[in-house]
């Protein structure tokens, strides 16, 4: 997750012309035709994305759709305020930071996907069940990214005294490498993107240790579709559809996962297959399937879970206003129960 600027109004009208041209254009065509920006690079976390090319998900429902990698939830977040991209995928925390910040100019969240925010501290062959499991131990923290801003709301929340353990600055592309070679003995880090860097270094799966932010009281949703607010109201059907065809592609992309990562493969062919069915397979079945979504279905929003979520992130975000549920989802556009379920 990058920090974001305030944006100007020459930067949304801009932006916002760039967007908002091409589904005018696409009405006269077979499709409509949208970007969609990923909540990161091109890989088995977003394969869904792709799955619903090759299996005409979005043809079925009249959407050509461009899905184009990213350099995180920031950057997705800022894209579609700006209108490049009407739609994203984003992690919600980055959201609620930019929709504080720049409330008029917010992108609205239309449907969680991620049920469970990824965020973990995460340990090899040491076992960290709790927050006080840290004292006396060298944690490794990057500078921007969500699970460490909140991070010190957590401490606060749980009574854990900061200095019980040595907080240890990292650069992202040297985390896994200081964990693993013990100049950390723990890591902040999203679990589906951490542990298959580390298999791929050898580590095995059960000597990885894992502590959820949800455990420590942050139980809010992660990925989740956004759209632009004035692309929303001035295409509200493109917006139903899309949401159908993201809701209908994850149920794909679960039903069928080796077609999913073959869809990705087509794209990446550096990607490593094996991995990347893992790290998909890891977000359906930890992330996204649970209790909560195979009782309720994908996209399920539970006010009061939200507003208590949004509470700790604008105390550990230091955001000076904290924005309501109506302010940042837009809850008109949640697919039928059919399209949503995912078993």
């Amino acid at each position: 997750m990058v920090d974001f600027q305030q944006f100007t109004r020459r930067t949304l009208v801009s932006g916002m012309a760039a967007g908002l041209a091409m589904p005018h254009v696409a009405r006269a065509q077979a499709a409509d035709q949208v970007k969609l920006s990923l909540e990161f690079r091109i890989y088995g976390g977003n394969a869904p994305s792709f799955h619903a090319i090759e299996n005409g998900i979005y043809k079925k429902l009249g959407l050509d759709v461009t899905p184009e990698g990213s350099s995180g939830s920031g950057e997705c977040v800022t894209r579609v305020a700006a209108g490049t991209h009407p739609f994203g995928l984003a992690d919600a925390s980055a959201l609620v930071e930019f929709a504080a910040r720049n409330p008029s100019a917010s992108p609205r969240l239309v449907m969680p996907i991620f049920d469970v925010f990824p965020a973990v501290i995460l340990s090899i062959k040491k076992k960290i069940g709790s927050l006080k499991d840290l004292a006396g131990l060298k944690l490794g923290t990057g500078t921007a990214d969500a699970g460490v801003k909140i991070f010190p709301a957590l401490l606060a929340l749980n009574k854990i005294d900061p200095s019980s353990f040595q907080r240890v600055t990292v650069d992202v592309k040297l985390r896994d490498t200081m964990l693993l070679t013990g100049a950390v003995d723990a890591v902040i880090a999203f679990d589906y993107t951490a542990i298959f860097n580390l298999i791929d270094n050898g580590v095995k799966m059960e000597d990885i240790n894992l502590l959820y932010f949800s455990q420590m009281g942050f139980d809010f949703f992660g990925n989740s579709l956004i759209v632009n607010r004035d692309y929303a109201e001035k295409n509200p059907d493109i917006v139903r559809r899309m949401a159908i065809a993201v809701a209908q592609s994850w149920v794909a992309a679960s039903n069928d996962r080796d077609a999913a990562i073959a869809a990705v493969m087509k794209r990446e062919k550096l990607l490593t297959p094996k991995t990347e069915l893992a790290r998909m397979s890891w977000v359906i079945d930890k992330l996204i399937r649970t209790e909560n979504v195979r009782k309720n279905g994908l996209g399920d929003i539970d006010d009061a879970r939200v507003e208590r979520a949004v509470a700790l992130i604008q105390e550990g975000f230091q955001l000076p206003t904290a924005p309501s549920v109506a302010q940042f989802i837009d809850k008109r556009f949640i697919p039928p129960a059919a399209d949503r379920k995912i078993g």
